[in-house]
């Protein structure tokens, strides 16, 4: 049975969606970005609808395996793209998952590891795994020849497994790699997965008895890096009060003590770096010695949306973690024009990690979700390059994609 509020919620679904049909030959989308989009429109309203839903029967969401995702759901749908994959769909170990498995893979071989977002109460959606072919696909063919994909499918709290449940999965395949000789991990993870890249690596810096590697490289979309908002975000001026109407997460559900007892339980401390980093008090001190952040070799990437709630936060993270000029730039609406003065943030040091900090102008939150699309394109012409692709709407895509063009070993 699910309760008297989760049935109002999918009566209303419908409703809203009608209401967005009916709105957009007249006002247009959801939001800046979507103003011309009715199909991203309508997703971001079923999004809302999802985050929104009450906690206790969100469970109803989650019947869909990461099995069936990956290779009923994508690979059944996308055979051109996914069956000359090596190893595609194949189960590392009971919580993992291969895109790709490069055949003889040697230690400095890079794997890269998906954590995948949904709040750590949805599980994995064909969008997530279509953004990640595509980003694949997209690749210089030298940077993507020794890469390998790994999923990691996680425990939801939905399911009776609160934070931090997940980061001792992660650690647990974490670690299965490196016995197997591995030594060059990049992390990937957007909203929730995100937000466990980033535990992952102060779980590293505070733990005795780890002798894991740190991962070379983080790529940050959208991180959920503060869990609980607070009262002063609701008010103008910030992000989450600016925002909230047109994207995906809102102030009101995610300041609510119900996300609080559902995702955490009743154990789990919330100002711990290793659970929610933007609700403790920040110090660069608690950053610097993460050679994933600061350290000649490394990299990270971090994608944050102009009209996200998250934006505020993923900045101030961005400076304590990043060094990051956040008091130093002034943000005015960008109008939807990028401008690399204000949107790009580049640290390309001999003596420390490369670090790229992207804003995506009048960008919502986890382009994964929006931008999926592009594998639709790629189906009907599979030697399209990225530079023939929009950039503007494919932003988030090739802006990853050119990351790992930059960081991935390999000749260009």
């Amino acid at each position: 049975m699910i309760s008297l509020r989760a049935v109002i919620a999918l009566i209303l679904l419908p409703l809203n969606l009608l209401f967005v049909l009916i709105k957009y030959p007249f006002f247009g989308g959801v939001n800046p970005i979507y103003k011309n989009d009715l199909v991203n429109s309508l997703k971001l309203t079923v999004y809302q609808a999802l985050i929104n839903f009450p906690l206790d029967d969100v469970h109803i969401f989650s019947i869909i395996s990461a099995e069936f995702v990956i290779n009923k759901a994508v690979g059944k749908l996308y055979p051109g793209l996914t069956s000359k994959l090596p190893n595609y769909g194949k189960k590392f170990d009971k919580q993992s998952f291969w895109l790709v498995e490069k055949p003889n893979r040697k230690p400095d071989d890079p794997v890269l590891i998906y954590l995948h977002g949904g709040g750590y109460f949805l599980g994995l959606v064909p969008q997530q795994i279509e953004s990640l072919v595509t980003t694949y696909h997209l690749l210089d063919p030298a940077k993507r020849e020794n890469l390998s994909i790994l999923v990691l499918d996680y425990n939801l709290t939905c399911q009776g497994y609160p934070i931090p449940h997940q980061l001792s999965q992660l650690v647990e395949t974490y670690t299965s790699l490196v016995k197997e000789g591995g030594k060059n991990f990049l992390l990937m993870g957007d909203s929730a997965g995100g937000n466990l890249a980033i535990t992952f690596t102060q779980y590293l810096r505070l733990s005795n008895s780890s002798n894991l590697p740190y991962p070379k490289s983080s790529i940050l979309i959208s991180p959920w890096v503060k869990l609980i908002a607070e009262t002063y975000q609701n008010t103008p001026g910030h992000s989450y009060y600016n925002y909230s109407s047109g994207d995906v997460t809102q102030y009101d559900t995610l300041s609510g003590s119900e996300v609080y007892q559902h995702i955490l339980g009743t154990e789990t401390k919330l100002n711990s770096l290793t659970v929610s980093p933007g609700n403790c008090p920040y110090d660069s001190k608690d950053w610097q010695d993460i050679p994933t952040y600061n350290q000649p070799g490394h990299s990270v990437f971090v994608l944050a949306g102009e009209h996200e709630t998250f934006r505020d936060d993923i900045l101030e993270w961005s400076k304590y973690a990043l060094n990051y000029p956040l008091d130093e730039l002034d943000f005015q609406d960008s109008n939807g024009e990028f401008n690399p003065k204000v949107h790009k943030y580049i640290r390309n040091d001999e003596n420390s990690a490369y670090i790229d900090v992207t804003i995506v102008p009048w960008g919502a939150h986890d382009f994964l979700f929006f931008e999926h699309t592009l594998i639709g394109k790629l189906k009907s012409e599979p030697s399209l390059k990225l530079q023939s692709i929009n950039k503007r709407k494919y932003f988030g895509t090739t802006s990853v994609v050119n990351f790992l063009n930059t960081v991935l070993p390999g000749e260009k």
